[in-house]
């Protein structure tokens, strides 16, 4: 009698870590599901991740070679790079523009020559650079003298008429902004962009520009027009502006996919971490079942003895 209470006893412990250790093996079985897909989406973003930094090195390569300009601005600061010349300009026009995105492409279009001005401090910058241009390298450029401290605005003209007619949405100097010490410029300083109006259609620009013949009236496609001339056609290749566009909203999303990269990494751990722990205690429900289990083989075999 009590050999068999003994038995009935250990028999019962023994059902309940089996019940244990079914219970550890399903858990274990769905976090190494979860810790398998959570892996997999890593490499995902890893790999999305590495996509997103060889585009923004790569544009970052294309814009601090300014690569998008023309081939003797090209020269000349490859000429200053190699350390040909003791000219040192500040860059180009496009490093000191911001353009809202509802009018970049007609911005872009519109200024292609002017954001390819090189800047520089003074005069006399500006004629070491063309000397230059002339003595060491092949090519043209036209160079931005940074304007004084207190520079006067000039050129209000009839812009406020022109800006009241019918078919002019606005100027398009209220939608550019200059960066980096050029906030402060006169409008004077571009005066394409500070004459150009942006019109709502072919007929309205056709009709203004011709009764406004100094002023430019530019399309959301980027032809203007500008007296009895009309510009426009397709550009190959992006321009500065898109880029600088392109790079920030890269530079934008690498941190989102890094986050994204970081807060996986986090959870991957965490399920490793917690596996270990399921697995040490499913090794050690093991060899609790296995000892119970020879214990009640023990007791039958008194038993019967």
């Amino acid at each position: 009698a009590e050999l068999s209470e003994s038995t009935s006893a250990r028999q019962l412990q023994l059902a309940s870590v089996m019940e244990e250790r079914r219970s550890l093996e399903e858990n274990l079985s769905v976090q190494r599901s979860q810790a398998a897909a959570t892996r997999k989406k890593l490499e995902e973003l890893r790999t999305a991740a590495s996509g997103l930094q060889a585009r923004h090195h790569s544009l970052s390569e294309v814009l601090s070679h300014r690569a998008y300009t023309a081939e003797g601005v090209k020269r000349l600061f490859t000429a200053i790079e190699k350390g040909g010349a003791d000219f040192r300009p500040s860059g180009v026009l496009a490093d000191f523009v911001e353009v809202e995105p509802s009018v970049e492409k007609a911005a872009e279009e519109f200024l292609h020559e002017e954001l390819e001005y090189v800047v520089v401090n003074n005069w006399q910058e500006a004629g070491q650079g063309i000397q230059l241009l002339r003595e060491d390298v092949d090519g043209r450029a036209t160079f931005l003298v940074h304007p004084e401290a207190g520079s006067a605005n000039h050129g209000a003209g009839r812009v406020e008429e022109i800006r009241s007619r019918a078919g002019v949405t606005g100027l398009l100097r209220d939608h550019v902004r200059l960066t980096n010490g050029l906030s402060d410029s006169p409008a004077g300083l571009l005066p394409r962009l500070g004459n150009c109006f942006l019109a709502a259609d072919r007929d309205a620009a056709q009709s203004l520009a011709t009764e406004f013949p100094d002023y430019y009236f530019l399309l959301p496609d980027g032809v203007s027009y500008h007296g009895h001339a009309v510009s426009g056609g397709k550009k190959t290749g992006s321009g500065p502006l898109q880029l600088k566009r392109e790079l920030r909203e890269l530079t934008r999303l690498m941190r989102e996919k890094q986050a994204e990269v970081a807060a996986e990494t986090e959870s991957l751990n965490e399920l490793d971490a917690g596996i270990a722990a399921l697995a040490e205690r499913l090794e050690a429900a093991r060899a609790t079942q296995q000892s119970q289990e020879k214990e009640v083989l023990a007791l039958d075999h008194e038993a019967r003895k």
